[in-house]
């Protein structure tokens, strides 16, 4: 454990980045850790951090607010402490974080930012407005609302009950300090822990950041009037100041002309912000008229299913509604129906559950503090749902999770539903010319890729002959997904009318299983003993076998055969983060014609899984 986390936003940080954590590295106070937040970067910023001991941990640009990039790296935190720091900065002197967290002495404190001062390239307004915003003498901000997540410092009991707010596009910062003062705790502005930021902008990005600002602001207080005449004149006066300043200090006619396009510019976007403000707070509410009800299909115990009305899902901070448009039929589903699948067997998972993991849809409405999506956005969303806390999380192996949920299967209902809530980390948006009937096979695709990245794991690129028992939607990735890596795949499944439709994808199929030991690798798609028991013992000397099928039963087997013959056998199931990143951008190169062209209605689910049973339909899909 460590007593402070240090959490770095960075995109394309190259030119300032080794300065600040060279920095890091000298500090007087040594008991942090560093988590670096990256949102797409281009240049060497990752190259840079990977020389030095940081954390790091990728989000997705178009997943990117200020506030979801700061929750991302609190969440995998250790410290008691959060500190925030800006990856174009770096600290004056060496006491800098000392002096950041010492005012949390007093247990009243709930957020402590320092002092920010420019350098020789920052302009004379902006100079100007770090003096008079951070002076020299350390306050405690009783009703002021104010900080500063370029030099600031929260605990982190706070904010796991109070995160930033990941709609806002910007000032994140003032927000929290607003609502932590709420619950009569106070903003403690330290003087002496102070960092040189460093900003060379152009008019386009001064003039973005501000207008971001004045949104922000707008939505944090509702209530605050503009008069835009006064501002005029305000930014008039503050220009002389400026101009005189400059002049004073001899400065050059060039540097005094960046500081009046600099205040031409926040004026601009303050103007135009709180123009734009009433639109966005509309926007912002994302309220929707929802039916009083969303109709499920509930298992209420095993063998006991029915269409049911349940309530819309309440949204808590951090939360999506999805509207379902397709969900996919998969095995698992008639496990848990059954009662077969260990999780009901073990008594961990409980009924009633509406099943469904394999769903895709359109954002309905957004919880208080998500960023990154819109109402109307096309999604899918990721099975496994880990707590987001633990190292087994922070590692991205949140089947490893000890408090782990599964959509649909253990202990959180499913997409057998009109409208699905989920976390937003586990949400992901999908191009908007996406087909929502094929993005339900992206979570199949993702326990692929997971499984086969194992089976692939150390080995060499060589072509590999591949067998694939079972061509039902998983059977049927694999062999695609092998084939597209360059391997010779062959398929084995005793539904003839199934492998008829694997020949559209020239890949070779018999209807017996013989010949196994000619493959190097096998993977076992079907999760029947008698299917198992062959691809164990009739494989070759150094085969790789994987196991994807679920449920295996007991069975008697001597692994003396195993270890004899060298083999490896590998176990896999579901999928995290990863993996679904890398499913949403290799669908597409699949043929999914044949998965996707039975779609059953919503009120015939009962008819899909029966012939999903039965096996007269390559994919069962339900459009929801």
């Amino acid at each position: 454990m460590v007593e402070t986390s240090i959490i770095i936003r960075t995109f394309n940080e190259e030119r300032h980045l080794a300065k600040l954590l060279d920095s890091l590295e000298k500090q007087s106070y040594r008991d942090y850790e560093i988590i670096l937040v990256d949102s797409g970067s281009t240049d060497n910023t990752l190259t840079i951090a990977g020389k030095y001991p940081v954390e790091i941990v990728s989000i997705q640009p178009a997943d990117f607010s200020f506030g979801y990039s700061l929750n991302t790296g609190c969440r995998i935190a250790r410290g008691k402490y959060l500190v925030f720091v800006s990856a174009h900065t770096y600290p004056l002197n060496n006491n800098w974080l000392s002096n950041l967290i010492k005012p949390f002495q007093d247990s009243k404190i709930a957020m402590v930012y320092g002092r920010q001062i420019g350098n020789e390239v920052t302009c004379i307004a902006e100079a100007r407005d770090f003096k008079n915003n951070f002076g020299d003498k350390s306050k405690i901000l009783v009703e002021e609302s104010f900080g500063n997540n370029a030099n600031a410092a929260i605990r982190r009991y706070l904010w796991e009950s109070i995160h930033f707010d990941e709609n806002l596009p910007g000032l994140e910062d003032i927000d929290w300090a607003h609502k932590v003062q709420k619950q009569a705790l106070y903003i403690f502005y330290k003087a002496d822990a102070v960092i040189v930021h460093i900003h060379d902008e152009s008019f386009k990005h001064i003039y973005n950041r501000f207008k971001r600002e004045s949104l922000a602001y707008q939505t944090i207080f509702p209530n605050h009037e503009h008069n835009f005449k006064k501002m005029f004149f305000s930014f008039c006066l503050i220009g002389l100041k400026d101009l005189f300043h400059g002049l004073s200090q001899k400065k050059s006619i060039i540097t005094i002309i960046k500081s009046i396009v600099y205040r031409i510019a926040e004026f601009r976007a303050y103007r135009d912000g709180f123009r734009l403000a009433a639109e966005l707070n509309n926007k912002l509410k994302n309220e929707l008229v929802l039916p009083e009800k969303n109709l499920s299909v509930v298992i209420a115990v095993a063998n006991d299913h029915r269409l049911s009305e349940l309530p819309i899902p309440d949204l808590r901070a951090g939360e999506v509604l999805i509207k379902v448009k397709y969900v996919g039929v998969c095995s698992t589903d008639l496990d848990i129906l059954s009662g077969d699948l260990d999780y009901y067997r073990s008594g961990w998972a409980k009924y009633p559950i509406v099943p469904g993991h394999e769903f895709s849809g359109i954002i309905a409405k957004l919880g208080c503090g998500v960023g990154g999506l819109s109402l109307g956005d096309k999604v899918v969303g990721e099975c496994i749902l880990g707590c987001g806390k633990c190292r087994a999380c922070a590692s991205n192996n949140p089947i490893a999770c000890q408090e782990r949920k599964e959509v649909g299967v253990l202990n959180f209902n499913g997409a057998y539903a009109k409208y699905l809530s989920l976390p937003r980390r586990f949400v992901h948006k999908l191009p908007a010319q996406a087909k929502l009937n094929e993005a339900c096979l992206i979570e199949p695709l993702a326990v692929v890729l997971r499984g086969t990245k194992k089976l692939l794991a150390g080995e060499n690129n060589q072509r590999k002959k591949v067998a694939v028992l079972g061509c039902g939607t998983i059977g049927n990735l694999c062999a695609q997904y092998m084939t597209l890596n360059g391997h010779a795949v062959t398929v084995f499944d005793r539904n003839a009318s199934k492998l008829n439709q694997m020949l559209d994808l020239h890949i070779q199929n018999f209807t017996t299983i013989s010949g196994l030991d000619w493959f190097d690798y096998l993977i076992e798609a079907t999760g029947k003993i008698e299917v198992l028991q062959p691809v164990l013992s009739e494989s070759k000397t150094g085969a790789r076998i994987l196991l994807l099928g679920l449920p295996y039963a007991i069975m008697k087997f001597n692994f003396e055969n195993v270890v004899c013959f060298d083999k490896t056998v590998i176990g896999s199931v579901g999928s995290s983060r990863k993996e679904f990143l890398e499913a949403i951008r290799i669908y597409p190169q699949l043929d999914l014609s044949v998965l996707t062209k039975d779609v059953f209605p919503f009120e015939a689910y009962h008819e899909a899984w029966d012939k999903h049973e039965k096996g007269q339909v390559a994919k069962a899909i339900i459009e929801v």
